[in-house]
């Protein structure tokens, strides 16, 4: 990711529609698996600026490693120090240290070479019976300008991302695509971008967002959160999984 997107994402992920929505999904899944438990170890690979650290403390102490310093500077500003600088494919924890590991939106990057690879290093430091939870960028006919301002590799179907967790060893427990609804406007606004402004630098759609429309968008994505309870989406802009080390 381009350094001044880490600076755009402090500003707005504790009120962006995209951010809170994805925290919600996260975490009203989760919470079906981690239950009430206060005393985990939590890894957080890719944790960027530390929002989701955050809200990991919860269920107990939570650690993050992020390959970008810039990224690690805001986490402190945060008041975060179980913090890092290390690459997602050589982690440098013990085997079976952790009860949880989060990656989201982070495999996708090109700076991960091998997204296996880094699967199997998280399924080394996870203890058995251990959890991980994960969300990415889903469906390559999205790819635009704003995969490339965060050095995007590639965009997963979820079939895609499915094998790729059972071959690093892990049991999936759910897997479904997510942000389904506002996949028709994504995939609009993306192309509208690609053919306008084909010459202009690549940058995220990432961006302030009006505040009552902003509700909108984080209300839909929270209903979907509810529903992913229950049901499974077919297509949508993300992936979420959940996975477990036998």
């Amino acid at each position: 990711m381009e350094s001044k997107e880490y600076s755009v994402m402090y500003g707005l992920e504790g009120s962006h529609w995209w951010f809170k929505g994805r925290r919600r999904i996260v975490f009203l899944q989760a919470g079906t698996y981690l239950k009430n438990k206060k005393d985990l170890k939590i890894l957080d690979i890719g944790c960027g600026t530390g929002i989701m650290m955050k809200n990991f403390e919860k269920y107990g102490n939570v650690f993050g490693l992020d390959m970008h310093f810039p990224a690690l500077e805001f986490c402190l500003k945060r008041g975060i120090i179980n913090i890092v600088c290390a690459d997602a494919i050589n982690l440098p924890f013990k085997a079976n240290s952790f009860d949880v590991v989060g990656i989201f939106d982070v495999l996708y990057h090109k700076g991960v070479k091998n997204d296996v690879k880094a699967m199997k290093e998280i399924f080394k430091v996870l203890k058995p019976g251990g959890i991980l939870i994960l969300t990415d960028s889903a469906d390559m006919k999205l790819w635009s300008k704003h995969d490339i301002a965060a050095h995007a590799r590639e965009r997963y179907t979820l079939i895609t991302l499915a094998n790729r967790i059972k071959s690093a060893g892990f049991k999936i427990l759910k897997i479904s695509y997510f942000n389904t609804a506002l996949y028709p406007a994504v995939f609009a606004v993306r192309k509208i971008d690609t053919i306008f402004n084909k010459n202009e630098p690549a940058k995220s759609n990432i961006k302030k967002t009006n505040p009552l429309l902003s509700s909108i968008l984080y209300l839909m994505l929270a209903f979907e959160g509810f529903l992913l309870k229950f049901l499974n989406f077919p297509f949508g802009v993300s992936i979420f999984a959940i996975a477990k080390k036998p």
